[in-house]
């Protein structure tokens, strides 16, 4: 398994999902970014598993987990959660590393 990193924008995005969520259902949101978290976990044991990117920047890959797009970049030694995405969002207007 690779080591996991998150970038700034990644752990803002999880910030913002799990206080969106928690407005209404606290319980909820905590077990919505547990899923998050270990879909990342999952990732780094498997990097090559998910769709690549390249249309939206050099190396990165996606992978989806109940409409969520996590975005990540499999480097060398590690990999890297770039965004967290919500599926109602135009990608192709986000930032990327």
């Amino acid at each position: 398994m690779k080591r996991l990193l998150y970038s700034e924008p990644s752990l803002d995005d999880l910030k913002g999902i799990l206080d969106y969520i928690a407005r209404d259902k606290p319980i909820a949101a905590r077990d919505f970014i547990g899923s998050l978290i270990e879909r990342c976990h999952l990732i780094s044991e498997n990097p090559e598993m998910g769709m690549r990117r390249d249309d939206l920047a050099l190396d990165l890959r996606l992978f989806t987990h109940r409409g969520f797009g996590i975005y990540y970049r499999n480097l060398d030694a590690e990999v890297l959660i770039e965004r967290v995405l919500h599926p109602s969002l135009d990608v192709g207007r986000q930032s990327f590393g």
